[in-house]
């Protein structure tokens, strides 16, 4: 027979073992109800543990969610329509058997050009520490992504248009230890130069990045995707227009001072161009055109 010690510690630990199985099954049954219909969106918010300004995510999942089936985040432009974004990429996910991932970063939490600049800089200009980043905020997504549909797989593609485009390349730049496998630029307004001698945010100088942070970056798998007709754009500020007097202009700028930098530093340059012959700014040919990068 037990002696009473031992009796209570045995219904102690049964208790909360009991406690803990009920508050992860409970865990699983909210994050599959994110993801129970097969097109849909809910709020990631500080309820889901980010501590940045909410985004509203859409999302498109197949029917047959496997452990390893591919994450694919797709990022909406200036108009901040992630939900058209999802609409525009569905196809694709559906025809291919991946989750897509349109967080919708508004207008209202993400003001002016924070959501281009990868919310790295305040409305006023002011720096924000990383956990603010909207890279950070995608991150936090994907694990629950990853959580409410089971999946194992560890990486994760994105791709960006025009101001999507902007946030897509800064991230690569900028925080290349993060998860993605590939990214994929369409035509962004402006770029962060990769040099020294321009200044943040249109440059590395005065940048929040290590020494080595742009090596590692030039490692990384990034395409740059431009349309050579991409090359009627409206007026923008002076450091924008110094890259160049349209997007093509300055997306070639863009490639080839990354090229000549990985040259000084030595090192490979594992980014590519390519060029989407007869296309112009439209969304849909663009993202056409990503998808195809993507999925060949």
């Amino acid at each position: 027979m037990l002696s009473q010690p031992t009796s209570w510690a045995c219904i102690l630990g049964a208790i909360f073992l009991s406690l803990l199985t009920c508050t992860t099954r409970g865990q699983a049954s909210a994050g599959k109800a994110l993801f129970k219909d097969p097109i849909g969106s809910f709020v990631f918010d500080a309820s889901h543990g980010n501590p940045a300004p909410p985004v509203t995510v859409w999302y498109y999942r197949p029917d047959n969610v496997k452990p390893t089936t591919r994450v694919v985040f797709l990022m909406h432009g200036s108009t901040r329509t992630a939900r058209e974004a999802r609409d525009i990429g569905a196809p694709y996910a559906k025809k291919s058997a991946f989750v897509l991932i349109a967080p919708g970063f508004s207008e209202k939490e993400y003001p002016g050009d924070t959501y281009a600049f990868g919310n790295m800089l305040g409305p006023n200009g002011e720096p924000l520490p990383e956990s603010l980043w909207a890279f950070a905020t995608i991150e936090r997504v994907f694990d629950k992504v990853r959580e409410g549909l089971r999946l194992n797989t560890e990486t994760y593609d994105i791709l960006g248009h025009s101001a999507g485009g902007q946030l897509v390349h800064r991230l690569v730049l900028f925080a290349p230890q993060l998860r993605f496998r590939r990214a994929i630029a369409s035509s962004p307004g402006r770029y962060a130069l990769p040099k020294m001698s321009e200044g943040f945010p249109y440059g590395l100088k005065g940048a929040p990045m290590g020494s080595s942070t742009l090596t590692r970056a030039f490692s990384r798998d990034f395409v740059l995707v431009l349309g050579d007709r991409d090359t009627v754009d409206r007026d923008r500020e002076s450091e924008a227009m110094a890259q160049g007097g349209n997007r093509f202009a300055r997306g070639l700028r863009f490639f080839a001072t990354a090229t000549e930098e990985a040259n000084a530093l030595k090192v490979p340059l594992a980014w590519r161009l390519r060029i989407a012959y007869g296309v112009d700014h439209s969304p849909g040919p663009a993202v056409k055109a990503v998808f195809g990068e993507l999925l060949k």
